[in-house]
């Protein structure tokens, strides 16, 4: 577990101490999410993938009612709610139930905290991660070992095609296993016993890309993961300057709203195609793009319901994804509004290969960058925003290149305390960028009222240095 000791004892250490401290980690994580419920869930989703869209229906319609009941029973959060609406839980009984109950805000989340942890699962025995997700809201949440098993299931029946768990891997995320102030190579760390290379997104620079383009080549990876923005800048790198891809089988991107430039450019210069996803750290909803090129949404997973809200810039019509998750008896959500939008393919459009239905994108997720003076490209803030405390919500603007303004909507207890670790968090994860904290009372969203955590209104030269000539 990271705190303020071992992360100084980390950043303090010489590099291949460093890959120990990871490894070591990578093994905890490896025993944590391969285990009997491992086996048993990716047996499970192997076999549901066949399943029509009316097995689908019957089971979604077992899962929500079962919740419903273990969350009444065992949770005082929801048995109050209930109770003060005069329901009980035979009458949430199916998907088409759910709209009796209203929907599940963040902000309620946040303040329940463990009250919403269901009797007997030791906060010891639990998993759990603050995360700001694509909204930039803190939030903590929290799975039994069953359920973080049961989603690595998932993974590796649906989500990794034509790769395996002994595939050596490397992964372009928000981790921080570089110090900020580091400039000289390796910018990744290895583990060991997870056949992974972690690669720090925070440095990469037109200076620093050739060492990661060379480690990439050279290191015999299988497939590559992580944010499309970050994948993006080294694959438009290596087609800029006529460098072969690497022998990669696939490369798969979450966590971002996958771009059709991105896409374009990925697969043409590491030469692999990208799989999409759409995950939540909350482990509530999935949608996966399948070999037919579709995504679908996977309702053996748990429930999306798509209200209406509204049209994007094109007109299109928008629908606000609300959740309900499936099998985390420690800490179930039920019509969790995650604050993500998608854009639905016409009911009539249908696949051969999954019975699920057909999202044509997610709306929001958009792989906007802050750029600074030394050229790195950062796509991704929930890092920072987890762990500054008493915060409501978090948006960083940039108009000039090496300079930020960080709006913050303060939360109750919010100090001066809080402000300085606002700061020192920016300046630890980014380096050379100027930093202005303004209050305010809300955070600016586009038009059709989604959140980015954010809004670069850089010249495109600018804010794409891949652009420029790399």
């Amino acid at each position: 577990m990271e705190n303020a000791f071992t992360r100084r004892l980390y950043d303090a250490s010489p590099v291949f101490l460093q890959h120990l401290f990871t490894s070591a980690y990578g093994w905890k994580k490896r025993a944590d999410r391969y285990g009997t419920h491992y086996r048993r869930y990716r047996a499970f989703f192997q076999e549901s993938f066949r399943w029509p869209r009316e097995r689908l229906q019957r089971h979604q319609d077992a899962k929500v009612a079962e919740t419903v009941e273990l969350a009444y029973r065992q949770i005082p959060f929801w048995r109050q709610r209930l109770d003060r609406l005069g329901l009980r839980p035979s009458d949430i009984a199916s998907v088409a139930d759910l709209p009796k109950l209203p929907l599940l805000e963040k902000s309620e989340v946040r303040q329940a905290g463990t009250a919403m942890l269901a009797a007997g699962f030791p906060r010891r025995m639990l998993h759990r991660a603050t995360t700001s997700g694509s909204t930039g809201f803190p939030l903590t949440n929290y799975w039994s070992t069953e359920a973080l098993q049961r989603d690595f299931g998932f993974d590796w029946a649906r989500r990794r095609p034509g790769v395996t768990r002994r595939d050596r891997y490397g992964t372009f995320t928000g981790l921080q296993i570089v110090r900020a102030d580091s400039l000289r190579a390796p910018f990744w760390r290895f583990n060991w016993p997870g056949h992974q290379v972690c690669f720090s997104i925070f440095h990469m620079t037109p200076r620093t890309l050739p060492a990661y383009a060379d480690q990439i080549i050279n290191s015999g990876l299988s497939y590559l993961e992580g944010y499309p923005s970050s994948l993006a800048v080294l694959a438009r790198f290596l087609l800029q300057h006529g460098i072969a891809p690497p022998p990669l089988k696939a490369v798969f991107v979450t966590a971002e709203q996958l771009l059709p430039e991105q896409r374009a450019s990925i697969e043409r210069g590491l030469g692999a195609r990208v799989w999409d996803q759409y995950g939540l750290n909350e482990k509530a909803a999935s949608i996966t793009e399948y070999a037919c090129g579709h995504l679908h949404y996977d309702m053996d997973y748990g429930v999306i319901e798509f209200i209406p809200a509204g049209r994007d810039e094109e007109g299109e019509p928008l629908h606000e994804m609300v959740c309900t998750s499936f099998d985390n008896r420690a800490f179930p959500l039920i019509r969790y509004r995650v604050g993500d939008l998608a854009v639905l393919a016409d009911p009539a459009v249908g696949c051969d290969l999954c019975a699920g239905p057909i999202v044509r994108r997610i709306y929001g997720r958009t792989a906007q960058v802050l750029l600074s003076r030394d050229g790195r490209r950062i796509t991704n803030m929930s890092v920072i925003a987890k762990r500054c405390a008493h915060v409501e919500a978090m948006q960083c603007i940039q108009t000039e290149p090496g300079a930020v303004d960080i709006c913050v909507v303060r939360g109750e207890g919010f100090l001066p305390e809080d402000e300085e670790r606002i700061v020192r968090e920016f300046q630890k994860k980014m380096g050379q960028i100027d930093f202005r904290i303004r209050y305010v009372s809300d955070v600016e969203r586009t038009p059709s009222g989604k959140f980015l955590s954010i809004i670069s209104r850089l010249a495109p030269v600018a804010c794409d240095p891949a652009d420029g000539g790399l």
